[in-house]
């Protein structure tokens, strides 16, 4: 791939940016559209840890980064946009909450009510065809305002996303979204959806528990695994699978980069939405395995 170059004064800009945005709150982060040449200046690579574990956020420190230099928690500018919520129920101490609000400019950012935290600026928690991973993450729904009638609006909780955009051939390999009263996966292209839950409404404000397997490619040649493990469930139950599957949605010629990202995206009018998140875990899996 021909790189562009950056000049000096670029670099200590971007890097300067990046490391106030790790140590904010309200971070900025790094805008979806503005990725390209993030694998030049971005925050350096995270020690693997915990044999394959390449990320794990914890929160276990009551930090909206948990420590991690590179995670970021909100682009939203209001003050109840990330939080931090301390529990007993999930086995660990902290957790992050994201919040939006319909109508109120505080929770928009990227052009949608959102509020989420991403990992893109550390290097190696970010994926590229080749790549093999695990991801797990755990989330509560907090009061969760349950679909009576009229459209089907939908949240997000959890991406595997692709940077940039349509134009640049780029878009969102999976989403964990609620639809009216269900949970389902959105793969790319709106009419690949699966529901995997197929009424939230018992499990709200309860742990629910996510896990998805990845042979990350840009031809027929990939898979994609999602496993969940609800409260009650003493193991995780496979609930959808793709094989000879093109799971990277981008092309890393031109710059594009896949990342995680985990909070709230979209709701409709009149309503708050809140969801917790904790354990958020990437772990190295070996090429061509059997999971």
């Amino acid at each position: 791939m021909k790189k562009k170059s950056i000049s000096r004064q670029y670099y200590l800009f971007i890097a300067t940016t990046l490391f106030v945005a790790s140590c904010s709150k309200n971070s900025k982060g790094v805008n979806d559209q503005d990725l390209t040449d993030l694998r030049l200046v971005g925050v350096q690579s995270q020690p693997i840890i915990e044999n394959d574990t390449i990320l794990n956020v914890t929160y276990e420190n009551g930090l909206f980064n948990s420590g991690i230099t590179g995670v970021t928690s909100t682009k939203a500018t209001a003050s109840d946009a990330a939080y931090m919520v301390n529990l007993a129920e999930n086995g660990s101490t902290n957790a992050i909450a994201h919040k939006i609000v319909f109508g109120d400019q505080g929770y928009y950012s990227d052009d949608a009510y959102r509020s989420e935290s991403d990992a893109v600026a550390i290097k190696n928690a970010r994926f590229f065809p080749g790549d093999e991973r695990r991801y797990e993450f755990s989330v509560l729904l907090k009061d969760w305002t349950p679909w009576v009638s009229g459209p089907t609006y939908e949240t997000n909780v959890f991406q595997l996303k692709v940077s940039g955009n349509s134009t640049t051939g780029s878009g969102v390999p999976l989403q964990f979204r609620t639809a009216r009263n269900t949970m389902r996966l959105r793969y790319e292209g709106s009419s690949s959806i699966k529901n995997i839950i197929s009424d939230l409404r018992p499990y709200v404000n309860q742990w629910m528990h996510f896990r998805v397997d990845v042979l990350w490619t840009d031809g027929p040649t990939g898979y994609m695994r999602t496993y969940m493990k609800l409260p009650g469930q003493n193991d995780y139950i496979l609930v959808d699978e793709k094989t000879n599957y093109r799971t990277f949605a981008g092309n890393v010629t031109i710059g594009n980069i896949g990342y995680i990202k985990w909070g709230v995206y979209g709701t409709q009018t009149g309503l708050t939405r809140i969801a917790y998140h904790d354990n958020i875990r990437i772990i190295k899996l070996p090429l061509q395995s059997t999971h």
